[in-house]
């Protein structure tokens, strides 16, 4: 009967190490969302870059 207690002890820790990592994941994917949603305001936020090399014909000069 001691293997079944044995077993599972180890489901229940199997568990704990499965719950901990949902969480690890959920935080970091929530860091992630954080962080792109703030780098997607910033480029949304800055004025496109005026190219004067550029003549009215579309050919950049070298």
């Amino acid at each position: 009967m001691a293997d079944g207690d044995n077993g599972s002890g180890g489901l229940e820790k199997l568990l704990a190490d499965v719950q901990r990592t949902i969480r690890e994941n959920d935080q970091f994917i929530r860091t992630l969302r954080d962080e792109a949603s703030r780098v997607d305001g910033v480029a949304s936020e800055e004025a496109p870059d005026d190219d004067d090399t550029v003549d009215e014909d579309g050919y950049e000069e070298l």
